[in-house]
Parts: structure tokens; sequence; C-alpha cells
């Protein structure tokens, strides 16, 4: 990559990330990272530590995740994907219904003992 393809995506990088910030409480903001992601309860940033690329993820200001990646590229792409599963896990808590019963039934169906029930 040439240095002038490298200064375009830095600036396209910080333009994105100022937009970002706006949606980012002032606790939440990591002045040496490079914010990559803000939504209403996330906040992930990433950081060039020369040999590695750091990431962490927020959720409502406090640090859930980290990780460590070879490139800016990899480390949105890794964050890309936990965001998608703690995304998931805030729906499966919000949607109504219990599947205790069927799961249940399954594992009885693949042979699973049951749990012994509490004495009264």
């Amino acid at each position: 990559m040439e240095s002038g393809d490298k200064a375009c995506r830095a600036s396209d990088g910080k333009v994105a990330a100022s937009g970002l910030q706006e949606h980012v409480l002032e606790g939440d903001r990591d002045p040496e990272g490079i914010l990559i992601h803000a939504d209403s309860r996330y906040v992930a940033y990433v950081r060039d530590l020369e040999y590695m690329w750091r990431w962490e993820i927020l959720r409502d200001g406090e640090f859930i995740q980290e990780g460590c990646s070879l490139s800016e590229e990899s480390s949105r792409e890794a964050v890309s994907h936990v965001l998608s599963f703690f995304h998931r896990q805030d729906i499966a808590r919000t949607t109504p219904g219990d599947n205790t019963e069927e799961i249940q039934n399954l594992l009885r169906g693949i042979g699973t003992p049951q749990p012994l029930k509490p004495e009264a």
C-alpha cells in the first residue's frame, strides 16, 4: 500500500469516527484509541501497538471484551463478529417465550439423564 493510500484511509477513518463520537458518552471515550463502532449500548476502539492492533469493546460504559489482530481491518472484522454475538444475545433476552420444556424434551430424546428434583 502506498503512503498516499494509507493517509487517505486514515483520513476516511477519522471522518467516520468523528461521526460516531457524537453517540459516545464522555466516560466511554478512549483518547488513545480509534473509535470503530458506537451504538446505543456498545462502543469499540482499536489501538495500534506497532506489532499488533489491540481492540476492546464496552457495553453500557463497562469493559466486556478485548482482543488483538494483525491489522486495523482485521480488528474491525473481529469486533464486528463479537458484536454480532452480543447483539444476538440481547435480542434473545428480550424475546418473549420460554423454550425450557422443548429443550428438556430434546435432551431426553438423545438420552441425557434428567436431574433429580429437590425434595420438598
